[in-house]
């Protein structure tokens, strides 16, 4: 009896050691290394699954102001993970710090696909348009 004890024991042992091994390699980081560069037209995904977001700045604007209108010249620095870790407005034709502001807060939670650490940041300009869709 007390040998069939001490094998259910061992072998409980045994159980949790492997499990514990198997939680420590799910909680260590990913290798990215086989993660292919972020193309242009993931980035541009991104900005148009979240347009509406962005043009809440707008429109918040545009109550106030009926004629407002014009464009802003946006560049991204995003990280291998995704995250952006800087947004700044290179050139506008728009004369408002507010819609700035307002942009450059909701760009930068903007999250996207995971790429090569080896890739390092990457920088894009994007344009942004902001006029009523019945203009020019």
């Amino acid at each position: 009896m007390k040998q069939t004890i001490f094998v259910a024991f061992v072998l409980l042992l045994c159980t949790s050691t492997v499990v514990a091994q198997s939680r420590r390699q799910m909680l260590q980081p990913r290798s990215d290394e086989h993660l292919p560069p972020r193309q242009l037209s993931q980035i541009d995904s991104v900005i148009t699954k979240h347009q509406s977001v962005l043009e809440t700045c707008y429109r918040d604007i545009k109550n106030s102001n009926s004629d407002f209108k014009g464009k802003l010249m946006v560049r991204l620095v995003i990280s291998p993970e995704g995250s952006v870790k800087e947004a700044t407005i290179l050139d506008k034709t728009i004369a408002s710090s507010k819609l700035g502001g307002c942009l450059i807060q909701k760009l930068k939670r903007l999250i996207f696909t995971r790429t090569s650490s080896k890739q390092g940041l990457q920088t894009v300009e994007l344009p942004l348009n902001f006029a009523d869709a019945n203009e020019d």
